[in-house]
């Protein structure tokens, strides 16, 4: 059996996906974050990305820098632009209704 850490359910892990060339999906902690495919630093491809799903971070493999998933603010790592998300939607949360009131 699988450890699961404090705090999260199982098949809560971040997961982020190629979307266009321009653009990923990141499904973490109960949200969908739509964002900038490379890293606004020196272009590093974001699908091959470190997620923090306890703080909402995304870190770009190339050179380490890290951004806040809700606003694109980088939290740490080389000077740079913010990058560039698009868009945060709720996403579903297995353990209560759906929107509509109905089951899961």
């Amino acid at each position: 059996m699988t450890a699961v850490p404090a705090g999260r359910r199982r098949g809560t892990e971040p997961a982020v996906r190629q979307v266009t060339e321009e653009l990923i999906l990141v499904e973490v902690a109960g949200r969908k974050v739509l964002a900038s495919a490379v890293c606004p630093h020196r272009g590093g491809r974001l699908k091959y990305s470190r997620v923090d799903g306890d703080k909402l971070r995304i870190t770009c493999p190339l050179h380490h820098t890290t951004f806040d998933l809700t606003s694109g603010e980088r939290t740490s790592g080389a000077l740079c632009a913010s990058l560039r998300v698009v868009d945060v939607l709720p996403g579903r949360d297995d353990t209560g209704p759906t929107p509509s009131g109905g089951a899961p």
